[in-house]
C-alpha cells in the first residue's frame, strides 16, 4: 500500500525549509516516496493549524507539522508530529540519518524560498511554452482557406489584368480574400482608379477587397504572397552598371520595408520585369525571410515562344508543354525549344489491318507518348527570327499577357496546393543541381517539395548548340559585381562612321557599339 507524507509549515520557519531538503532528498532516492507540501503565511498559519487539529482531533503547536495517509478514497490521516519526530519515523523506515550543523541554518529558509519561487517561475515558463506550441500546431495543422495578397508597384499596366486574375482563382474552399495595392512613386489617381474598378469583380466577401494602402507596411502585416512589380527600365543611354545599381537600391528599399513588417514565412513572387532574377538576388541577400520564399516567374518567355514553335513542328498547343527556361533572367536566358515535351500518339495496327479491308473490328492500338520536339525541329531554324517578327508586330497592350498568366499559375500551384510531379520554371536559389553553384536566382525547372520551391534535379540538360549553362551562370556572376559605370551606354552607328567603316546595310542594321 502506497502511503503520501504531507508536510505544512510556515513560510519564514527554519525547521519547516529543512524539512523540505529532507523529503526532496527521499523524493529523488525513493522512487515510491511521494509527498505533499502545504505552505502558509504567517498570519494565515495558526488559523489554519487550529481548524486542522480540530477537525482530526490532534493537539499539535507550532511549526511544521507532519502526517500520512493511504493513497486510498476515504483513508484516515496518520499524526506523526513536528520535524524530530519526522526524522526518527524516517530512520525506522527507510534507515535514513540527518544531520546538518548550526551554522548551516542559516539563511536556510531565504535559499529555500528562493528556490521554490525559481521552480515555481520555471514551470509556469514551460507550461506557457507548451500552451504557445500547442496553439502554433494547431494553428499550422489546420488549413488556410483565406489569402491576403500584396501588389507593390501597382502603377504598372500589367496590375489591373492580374487583380481580375487572382480575384477568380478559387480551389476548393481556397480563395484570395484581399489584395493591398501599393506604389511609391504613382500618384493617388491612377492607382484609386484601380481601386474602384475592381471594386466591381463578384467575391464571395463583403466590403472592399481590393485597397490601396499608403503604407506598405501594414499590408505586410497581414500579407501572405507579395507580388514584387517595382522595378527600373532599361534605356539605350544608360550603362548596364547604373541600371543594375538602380533597381539594386530599388530592391533594398523594399527589403527593409519586408525586415521591419512582413513575416518571416512570406511568399514573394516576382514577374519578368526588368532585370528580375537580379532583383530576386538582391532581394534575397539584403532580405530576412527564408531564401527558398523568393521567386521569379519565368515561363511567360517560354510561353512567347511555344505558338511559333507549334507552327514550325506542326504540332497542336494542347500538346505541348511550355518550354523550359534557363539563365539569369532579364539579363540573358536561354528557352531550351529541343527539350520542350509534347503528347504523342503511336498508332500500333494489327496484322489483319493488311488483310481485311472495311472491318468493324479495331485495327489497331494507340499508345500515348511523351517526346522531346528535338526531331521535329532540327532542320527548321527560322523560330528565332519569326519570334522577332511576331514581337515587332504585337500591339504593346499584348506584352503583358503571358506575364499574367505565368504570374498566376505559379500563385494558383503556391497558394492552393502543389503536387511534387508538378515542374514549372521558375527563377529560384541554386543548390547545386544542374551543376549550378549561383549564390542568388536562376531560372530552372522547379517542383514544390515539403513547402519549398526546389530545382528538378532530374529534368534534361538544355541542348542548345550556341548557348551553354556555364555561360549563363558567369553572365549571372558578372552581373552581381557590376559597379556604376560598368559597360556604357548602347548607341547605333552613325551614317558617318558607317561610311568610314564600309558596313554594309544589313550589318548597319543589326550593329550596336559601345561609347
Amino acid at each position: 500500500m502506497v502511503v503520501r507524507i504531507i508536510i505544512a509549515g510556515e513560510s519564514q520557519c527554519e525547521k519547516f525549509a529543512q524539512l523540505n531538503l529532507v523529503v526532496d532528498h527521499l523524493s529523488q532516492n525513493l522512487p515510491q516516496f511521494c509527498y505533499e507540501r502545504i505552505e502558509k503565511s504567517i498570519p494565515e498559519w495558526k488559523t489554519w493549524l487550529l481548524k486542522i487539529n480540530q477537525k482530526y482531533k490532534w493537539h499539535h503547536i507550532g511549526s511544521p507539522l507532519v502526517w500520512k495517509e493511504l493513497l486510498m478514497k476515504g483513508s484516515k490521516p496518520y499524526y506523526i508530529g513536528g520535524l524530530p519526530e519526522f526524522l526518527d519515523y524516517c530512520h525506522s523506515y527507510y534507515q535514513f540519518d540527518y544531520f546538518m550543523a548550526d551554522s548551516k541554518f542559516k539563511g536556510i529558509t531565504e535559499n529555500c524560498n528562493q528556490y521554490r519561487t525559481k521552480i515555481k517561475k520555471d514551470n509556469q515558463e514551460i507550461q506557457l511554452k507548451l500552451s504557445t506550441e500547442q496553439k502554433v500546431t494547431k494553428t499550422e495543422s489546420l488549413p488556410k482557406n483565406d489569402y491576403v495578397v500584396c501588389i507593390s508597384g501597382a502603377g504598372f499596366q500589367l496590375t489591373e489584368h492580374l487583380i481580375s486574375q487572382l480575384l477568380e482563382l478559387s480551389v476548393g474552399t481556397k480563395t484570395i480574400a484581399k489584395i493591398f495595392i501599393y506604389d511609391s512613386e504613382c500618384p493617388n489617381p491612377p492607382i484609386d482608379k484601380i481601386e474602384h474598378e475592381c471594386s466591381y469583380i463578384e467575391t464571395n466577401y463583403s466590403g472592399k477587397v481590393v485597397k490601396y494602402v499608403e503604407k506598405i507596411g501594414i499590408a505586410l502585416t497581414y500579407c501572405d504572397l507579395l507580388i514584387v512589380l517595382d522595378h527600373v527600365p532599361f534605356h539605350m543611354d544608360l550603362p548596364i552598371g547604373d541600371w543594375l545599381e538602380a533597381n539594386k537600391h530599388a530592391m533594398e528599399e523594399i527589403a527593409l520595408m519586408l525586415n521591419a513588417s512582413a513575416k518571416r514565412n512570406i511568399r514573394i513572387l516576382l514577374p519578368n520585369l526588368g532585370p528580375a532574377c537580379y532583383n530576386a538576388t538582391i532581394l534575397m541577400k539584403a532580405a530576412n525571410i527564408e531564401k527558398h520564399n523568393i521567386v521569379v516567374a519565368t515561363s511567360d518567355l517560354g510561353l512567347e515562344v511555344a505558338p511559333v514553335a507549334a507552327e514550325i513542328a506542326e504540332v497542336a498547343m494542347r500538346n505541348m508543354f511550355c518550354p523550359p527556361v534557363w539563365g539569369f533572367v532579364g539579363v540573358n536566358h536561354l528557352v531550351d525549344i529541343r527539350n520542350t515535351i509534347h503528347k504523342y500518339n503511336t498508332f500500333e495496327p494489327y496484322q489483319r489491318y493488311t488483310r481485311v479491308r472495311n472491318s468493324t473490328l479495331n485495327i489497331g492500338s494507340i499508345t500515348p507518348e511523351m517526346r522531346t520536339m528535338e526531331y521535329l525541329m532540327i532542320f527548321d531554324n527560322s523560330l528565332w527570327t519569326k519570334v522577332l517578327e511576331r514581337r515587332k508586330q504585337a500591339n504593346f497592350s499584348q506584352l503583358p499577357i503571358n506575364k499574367v498568366i505565368s504570374l498566376v499559375n505559379v500563385v494558383k500551384l503556391w497558394l492552393f496546393g502543389a503536387q511534387p510531379d508538378e515542374i514549372i520554371c521558375l527563377g529560384i536559389k541554386c543548390n547545386g543541381s544542374f551543376g549550378l553553384q549561383f549564390d542568388g536566382a536562376f531560372s530552372q525547372p522547379a517542383h514544390y517539395v515539403n513547402g519549398k520551391w526546389l530545382p528538378a534535379d532530374n529534368y534534361l540538360m538544355p541542348k542548345d548548340p550556341e548557348m551553354k549553362l556555364p555561360y549563363l551562370e558567369d553572365m549571372a556572376r558578372l552581373c552581381m559585381n557590376m559597379q556604376q559605370g560598368t559597360l556604357p551606354k548602347v548607341e547605333s552607328y552613325t551614317p558617318c562612321i558607317c561610311k568610314r567603316l564600309k558596313l554594309s546595310p544589313k550589318v548597319i542594321r543589326s550593329t550596336r557599339f559601345y561609347k
